[in-house]
């Protein structure tokens, strides 16, 4: 087909084709760019189609790839609120992290001095027992044992603020 008889057969069709998909995108570049992708793939398929009826062709063409053009944006939203909920999620998490860790942080500062320390000097300062046993004096069973102790109260204390917490809420 010669670029003549291609325009005589399928742009008086073009105002038709873009109203179609104005009226399936509700967009105004979005129905440019149907129509213009419709017209590009009958102009590269120019010589192998046999079209009875042009417009009812070019109608269903540009129908199916604004369809196309529906499932991508479809596909993008439902992919940005997957984003936006789990971001909003990570955000909850890491407040609920930090909150935690404040409260912890109030809970270590009312332990006993000796267990407060061996919790500080383990837990935030990563010594091994053997260097807090030399730093305290301490044995390391009696590291230990007083760490042992210290989480414990940390636990239950940590327990009690979260059960008050929740049955707050």
């Amino acid at each position: 087909m010669t670029s003549e008889g291609f325009k005589q057969q399928f742009l008086p069709h073009a105002e038709k084709l873009y109203a179609l998909a104005f009226r399936l995108l509700n967009n105004k570049d979005e129905a440019s760019d149907a129509v213009q992708d419709t017209f590009l793939k009958l102009w590269s398929k120019r010589n192998e189609l046999e079209i009875q009826n042009p417009e009812a062709f070019c109608v269903t063409l540009v129908k199916n790839i604004c369809l196309d053009i529906l499932r991508k944006r479809r596909k993008s939203e439902l992919l940005s609120d997957i984003e936006q909920i789990a971001s909003e999620k990570a955000i909850n998490k890491q407040i609920e992290i930090h909150y935690n860790w404040m409260q912890m942080q109030n809970l270590i500062k009312q332990l006993p001095k000796q267990q407060r320390q061996l919790i500080i000097l383990r837990h935030v300062k990563e010594y091994t027992m053997a260097e807090i046993a030399q730093q305290t004096g301490l044995s390391e069973a009696n590291v230990r044992t007083t760490l042992s102790r210290a989480r414990k109260l940390l636990r239950e204390q940590f327990e009690k603020l979260d059960n008050y917490e929740y049955n707050r809420n």
